[in-house]
């Protein structure tokens, strides 16, 4: 049977809409990509900035956030640049951090690991204990020719080694996911991570990805986010300038059993994203597309 000449140009318009949806559509590019790798270093390499004790009893060790100064090694290390902040406190034990460094070769895949540790050779038994942190990186540094202009979110994964020293079941040693916007607030996940776990993967993606809840995060004035009182909601991921991974237990106590607090290896983190401004070629088809749409229009119109 012959349709109507108005149904086929309409037909004719959903096509060229469906072409048009389809041309802007374009492959997701890497942003970032550290690891799973064992040639970052080659030998354990201390983070470029140090970290200075800020209290005593408790004993707090703290390097403060920064996302201009860079984190990463200065020098012997081919990886990502990333920028950030920690810090850890005890209550009667003069322990800092023994390991702030990309660590070289670390099990249990001999990846070269972000490595966060606070190790006292006599035990951490009975002391309350707390780490709070953060890693970022930022636009930038970002990959498929995403360094600037706006970028969409499409993807987020982080692979990591943990441990925490206590016998309480109920310690939660918690990630989250972090984003920064327009390059200006920085952005929690809702979405908790296990990081108790010795070889764990982590990933935020799709339409968990979309409906994500986040919460403000202002790393500059405190480390530590309250989740307590963070207030989480949606947010647009069309013009994100940075990316990374939250750390924190508020308090724990600690055991006997070993001479290290916690230990907290990132093997891998990767983002993924696309251009939230079309291309010349598909601005003009999505142009095409609207005029074919208005002709379609016009013509009914003149049939009526």
């Amino acid at each position: 049977m012959k349709m109507p000449y108005s149904f086929n140009r309409l037909a004719l318009a959903v096509s060229s809409t469906s072409l048009v949806l389809t041309a802007a559509s374009v492959h997701a590019e890497t942003l970032i990509s550290y690891g799973v790798s064992s040639d970052y270093v080659t030998s354990d390499t201390n983070f470029a900035r140090p970290t200075a004790q800020v209290a005593n009893n408790p004993y707090v060790y703290r390097t403060s956030f920064s996302d201009s100064n860079v984190m990463s090694p200065a020098s012997g290390y081919t990886g990502p640049t990333f920028y950030g902040g920690f810090e850890f406190w005890s209550g009667t034990i003069d322990a800092g951090f023994s390991r702030r460094q990309i660590r070289n070769n670390s099990s249990p895949d001999s990846s070269d690991q972000i490595y966060l540790q606070s190790y006292n050779a006599g035990g951490f038994a009975g002391q309350d204990l707390s780490l709070a942190g953060v890693y970022v990186f930022n636009q930038e540094d970002f990959g498929g020719g995403l360094e600037t202009g706006a970028v969409l979110l499409e993807g987020l994964s982080v692979s990591t080694t943990g441990f925490i020293n206590t016998t309480d079941p109920t310690v939660e040693f918690d990630g989250r996911f972090v984003v920064q916007v327009d390059g200006g607030d920085y952005y929690v996940s809702e979405t908790t991570l296990n990081l108790a776990q010795n070889n764990a993967t982590f990933t935020l993606s799709g339409t968990d990805l979309m409906d994500e809840l986040w919460a403000l995060y202002n790393p500059s004035s405190k480390l530590n986010f309250d989740q307590g009182s963070g207030s989480f909601g949606s947010i647009s991921l069309s013009t994100v300038t940075a990316v990374g991974i939250y750390f924190e237990e508020d308090e724990w106590t600690g055991t006997g059993a070993s001479g290290t607090a916690y230990g907290l290896g990132i093997r891998s983190f990767e983002a993924t994203g696309t251009s939230s401004i079309p291309e010349p070629a598909q601005s003009s088809l999505v142009l095409m597309g609207a005029a074919c749409f208005a002709a379609v229009s016009l013509r009914r119109r003149s049939l009526r």
